[in-house]
């Protein structure tokens, strides 16, 4: 529900918060730190038992919610885009640590023959929460305030505490004296924080510039080392044996080329509904949903199938051939696309997305051993989610430079600075468009101006997202291929 809340309350809080600056950042942030707890709660959850993380992680979410509705409002000498980033960070390592041991308990409590059946359900209920929050969270935001957009989750966040103290079984728990990997959780911070930081700043500055250079050279330096602390860790985060099994690398390797390509719908397509198509938020939502419905479908169908087939590599292949077919019709969408050909690009990509990703998530369980089946099934998450991450920083680093191609040059010399600075970010103009005409009118020929740039910015945004989309389809077409190196006798019963 924050998730589905916070993409209609986001620029809201936003604007109020002065922080179009840092427009990608709570999203940004919200990616990393779930990448990165990815991982560490799946081991620490091996080492310590589910049910006692899963009530910290919870428990972590409810007050980073609060603080988010809060945001700016704290007595705290932070300002309050920077306290409202925090906070999202802070829900992202809540968010992992709730993926990674929810995974895992389906692991627990379920046979490999009915994994598939529960994955499904679980999706299902993630879809209920994506069908309702789009609404909910628009009209608390209209009506009362982005910030109770926030606030009203908190009742559903106690009550889910509440009945993991009462209901959840304990599990997972190492009866050995445990003994966590800090060092890999120190190199694994140390690899995606500055690789992150250098992807979003390339599309502000030159990609051999000095600060991007030493960002980049840190990061594959702390890779390497996180790589061989691993290989002789008696606890490691990421047990890398894993990946010689075929079925675990194929799966993990697909479901990164996956992750990276959910930003580019998730992210990209409302943007393309407003920003080219001139739909309003309220239509782009409906889009929105009626994708989320697709996905969701594909991961309860998909669970059915595997539970009742077992046909891991029939049900891979048609959901990654769906998936690149939708994604490559999404790219040929213009400023005259209907409805029915809007729907039918998202029926394609959300149903094969849903069949792919549920398919993969089952065989990593299933192929690996029983007492590193919590890893395995958060390592796959990891990977998953470090696609997004990467595929959110270099889309959006795409988008502005694409954008400002055809942008830049049809700003006159010697125009307000202020007025200049609409047309920065894509995503800025969109929420900012109702207020532009009165700004233009003090200009001379501001009418004609504004009509040019405008004209100029859908193009621009539309090559943006279509080349999002072309390059995501390609993502997905390799995934195809990588499928064919799983081995035929995959069986899932």
């Amino acid at each position: 529900m924050d998730q589905a809340i916070s993409t209609i309350a986001l620029p809201h809080a936003i604007a109020s918060l002065n922080g179009f600056a840092l427009y990608s950042w709570p999203v940004a942030s919200f990616s990393l730190t779930s990448a990165i707890a990815i991982p560490v709660f799946a081991k620490l959850s091996d080492l310590y038992g589910r049910k006692r993380l899963y009530m910290f992680c919870a428990t972590l979410y409810v007050v980073a919610l609060l603080v988010c509705g809060a945001a700016g409002a704290l007595p705290l000498p932070f300002e309050g885009m920077i306290e409202f980033v925090t906070a999202r960070g802070v829900a992202g390592i809540a968010n992992g640590g709730i993926i990674a041991i929810s995974y895992a308990l389906i692991g627990d409590m379920f046979p490999p023959s009915e994994r598939g059946r529960y994955l499904g359900l679980l999706a299902g209920i993630w879809g209920i929460a994506l069908f309702l929050g789009p609404s909910v969270g628009g009209w608390i935001t209209d009506h009362a305030s982005w910030r109770w957009a926030f606030f009203a989750d908190l009742p559903i966040g106690i009550a889910a505490i509440t009945l993991i103290y009462f209901s959840l079984p304990e599990g997972g728990l190492n009866e050995v004296r445990p003994r966590v990997d800090w060092a890999g959780i120190a190199t694994l911070c140390g690899w995606m924080v500055p690789l992150m930081l250098a992807l979003t700043s390339v599309g502000k500055s030159d990609r051999s510039a000095p600060g991007i250079r030493a960002l980049l050279i840190l990061s594959a330096v702390m890779l390497l080392a996180f790589l061989l602390l691993e290989m002789q860790a008696a606890e490691p985060l990421l047990v890398l044996s894993l990946f010689r099994d075929r079925r675990i690398a194929v799966a993990s390797s697909s479901m990164f080329l996956t992750g990276a390509c959910l930003p580019g719908i998730g992210v990209y397509l409302p943007l393309f509904m407003q920003g080219v198509l001139v739909a309003s938020a309220a239509r782009s939502a409906i889009v929105f949903t009626q994708y989320a419905m697709c996905l969701i479908a594909g991961n309860i169908v998909g669970g059915q199938l595997l539970s009742r087939t077992g046909q891991h590599r029939v049900l891979a292949f048609a959901g990654s051939g769906l998936a690149s077919m939708g994604l490559f019709l999404f790219s040929r969408m213009t400023g005259g696309t209907n409805q029915l050909e809007i729907l039918r690009n998202v029926f394609l990509c959300g149903v094969g997305l849903g069949l792919l990703t549920l398919t993969n998530e089952v065989l990593v369980q299933n192929a690996a051993p029983r007492d590193q089946m919590a890893v395995a099934s958060g390592s796959a998450q990891f990977f998953m989610a470090l696609g997004g991450t990467i595929g959110l920083a270099l889309f959006g680093t795409m988008l502005l430079k694409i954008y400002h191609l055809h942008v830049d040059g049809l700003i006159p010399p010697g125009r307000p600075a202020a007025l200049a600075h609409a047309f920065d970010n894509p995503l800025r103009l969109v929420f900012d468009r109702p207020n532009l005409e009165e700004q233009f009118l003090k200009v001379p020929d501001g009418h004609a101006l504004l009509m040019n740039l405008l004209e100029g910015s859908r193009a621009g945004l539309s090559s943006a997202v279509h080349f999002i989309f072309l390059a995501s389809a390609g993502l997905v077409a390799v995934s195809f291929v990588l499928i064919l190196f799983l081995p035929r006798s995959v069986d899932a019963r």
